[in-house]
């Protein structure tokens, strides 16, 4: 079996791409959107003062067909791809560190849906983030750079975690063939 500080290690790559989702929320929470030709007229009020202390300020979208930029729909499902993540990241950091304290297993079909919902998140947060390098939403290059390498970090972390369940998964495969008594047929 994997040493226990390789499992350690593991669950410490879990807990910050844990705290990475909640620094990536918050600024794709600073992004909003408008539409342009909503019947309902929104006043929005940007301040004018230069010494704004707080960096990342909230940066408004206006549907604008010739302007490259993120709709509704694919924020919305890039902020909720981030919570499952988090929600996905929270269960690998129990689950391993439910395997490292004490003597609970991680049996096949647990580490194969794990394995399977961690995939489907790495890509969707891949293609998201993707999408989201190609359109800038904030207006100052940092912030743009800070949540393009958080939601990168955290897709690698996912990553990381799916190969730990493969990893699991092929090591009962493994262990549970070398249990079982041959069978002979007359």
């Amino acid at each position: 079996m994997m040493c226990r500080a390789l499992d350690l290690s593991f669950c410490l790559l879990s807990l910050s791409s844990f705290i990475a989702c909640f620094g990536t929320l918050n600024m794709l929470n600073k992004i909003v959107h408008i539409h342009a030709d909503a019947s309902v007229h929104v006043s929005v009020r940007v301040s004018d003062d230069s010494s704004n202390s707080e960096r990342c300020s909230r940066t408004i979208i206006v549907d604008n067909i010739q302007l490259p930029h993120l709709t509704w729909l694919e924020l919305f499902y890039m902020r909720w791809t981030v919570v499952l993540t988090l929600v996905y990241s929270f269960l690998v950091m129990i689950m391993i560190r439910a395997k490292y304290m004490s003597h609970f297993q991680i049996n096949q079909v647990t580490s194969n849906g794990m394995m399977l919902v961690g995939t489907v998140l790495a890509v969707v947060l891949l293609i998201s983030t993707t999408i989201l390098h190609e359109r800038t939403p904030f207006v100052e290059v940092w912030c743009n750079n800070f949540i393009i390498y958080y939601l990168y970090y955290i897709d690698l972390n996912t990553i990381v975690a799916v190969a730990y369940f493969i990893y699991t998964s092929c090591y009962l495969l493994v262990s549970s063939d070398g249990d079982q008594e041959p069978v002979y047929i007359m």
